[in-house]
């Protein structure tokens, strides 16, 4: 018989005991076995990232305000409302979309926003709006143009990033780049020589606009921005230095104007020597390099209470020959042609009822222009004459008189 081992038989009963209290507790709920850590992926450079892939908070944007700042060199401009200067990018091309990212973005950080900015006086509420930036924030934008600022303005009021890289410029308070004006001539088979910038882009003048004074604004100035300055502007050969001048617009702007006609760009011209806007609702037309609207003439005969029939153009305004000129050459220039505007052509005239067709001809101006003739008299309009049938140029100086329909002048 053998021997009792105390150890072992507190050893057994114990193990009696705990079997006996795990097969009466509940049954614990096993433990997730850890999600293997896989070796990291580069993300793809085009196709999206799988559903699980964590994706990057797009940037905060701000309560912005705008308002609108000054100094003596620039006139007038944007700034945010703690008085930073804000910038546009002319390569920014497409309307309202941005195209500056990555070291672009870190030099000129755009103006991302958080609900509805605050306006300041001057600023417009029209041209405010904005554009989504391909990491999902929101940038905003006037008159189309999105908005930045530039990384070395340090303090309100800096414009240091005005003309680096003569595309970034300050803004105007309706939405325009601000910037030197330059003017050349440009020319093409169809038009012959007319007004441009120095990128070429093409200019034009508006017939409802009256000397010196713009009347496009709002969705006018959107499809048709004026052509701003700061300081003189530099012009090229061909271009008339008596016949530059400026506007102030209503935001004080400086517009540039050429023989007192106010110039624009249009939006839908693209590249250097374009010219869609030619002729957009007979109301724009591109600009000689005197200052004169290059478009086709007409002429036809209407018959007025006080000095019966006279020659007109097409809309019935009325025309003049200037005794000074010598057959088929004309002598107004300058001053003379600022007040007496030429009837310019391109191509043959077309030639209404009672109109001569063998008294119609063409001068050459100085600028290479054509000017209609009748008769061998070179025709003008006159400056204060603002609608058909006003004839408030006959007899002025006893040099100016109306056009028979014979072609004589009517003294």
């Amino acid at each position: 018989m053998f021997a009792r081992n105390p150890l072992r038989i507190s050893a057994v009963l114990l193990l009696i005991v705990v079997v006996s209290l795990a097969a009466c507790a509940p049954a614990a709920t096993p433990a997730p076995a850890p999600a293997p850590i896989s070796a990291p992926v580069a993300a793809p450079t085009s196709a999206p990232a799988p559903a699980n892939t964590p994706v990057a908070a797009a940037p905060m944007g701000k309560a912005v305000t705008l308002q609108i700042a000054q100094n003596d060199a620039l006139g007038k401009f944007l700034a945010d409302g703690d008085g930073r200067t804000l910038y546009l990018f002319t390569k920014d091309t497409t309307k309202g979309v941005s195209s500056c990212y990555d070291k672009c973005a870190q030099a000129w950080p755009p103006l991302l926003i958080e609900g509805q900015p605050t306006l300041k006086d001057g600023v417009s509420t029209t041209a405010i709006s904005t554009t989504v930036r391909t990491d999902g924030s929101i940038q905003v934008t006037y008159n189309g143009w999105p908005l930045y600022y530039y990384a070395k303005d340090a303090a309100a009021g800096d414009t240091t990033g005005q003309a680096v890289g003569k595309v970034w410029w300050v803004v105007s308070g309706e939405g325009n780049p601000i910037k030197p004006a330059a003017l050349q001539l440009t020319s093409n088979d169809k038009l012959g020589k007319f007004l441009a910038d120095d990128a070429g882009m093409t200019l034009y003048l508006f017939t409802k606009d009256t000397p010196s004074v713009t009347n496009c604004y709002d969705k006018c100035e959107q499809a048709w921005p004026p052509l701003l300055t700061a300081g003189q502007p530099t012009l090229g050969d061909g271009v008339s230095t008596s016949a530059i001048s400026t506007t102030v617009r209503k935001d004080g702007s400086v517009q540039l104007t050429y023989n007192g006609w106010p110039l624009y760009y249009y939006f839908k011209d693209k590249a250097a020597g374009d010219t869609t806007g030619q002729a957009v609702g007979k109301v724009w037309w591109v600009v000689s390099g005197e200052g004169n609207m290059i478009k086709p003439a007409t002429l036809a005969i209407t018959t007025t209470d006080k000095l019966g029939k006279i020659v007109v153009d097409g809309d019935g305004r009325t025309l003049y020959m200037f005794t000074k000129d010598t057959k088929d050459t004309t002598n107004c220039y300058d001053k003379c042609e600022q007040a007496w505007p030429p009837l310019l052509t391109l191509g043959q005239p077309t030639l209404g009822d009672g109109t001569t067709a063998a008294l119609v001809g063409s001068t050459q101006r100085k600028d290479g222009t054509m000017q209609v003739t009748y008769n061998g008299l070179p025709l003008y309009y006159y400056i204060k004459d603002h609608a058909a049938g006003d004839t408030t140029g006959q007899g002025v100086g006893t040099v100016w008189y109306v056009v028979t329909p014979d072609g004589q002048a009517m003294k």
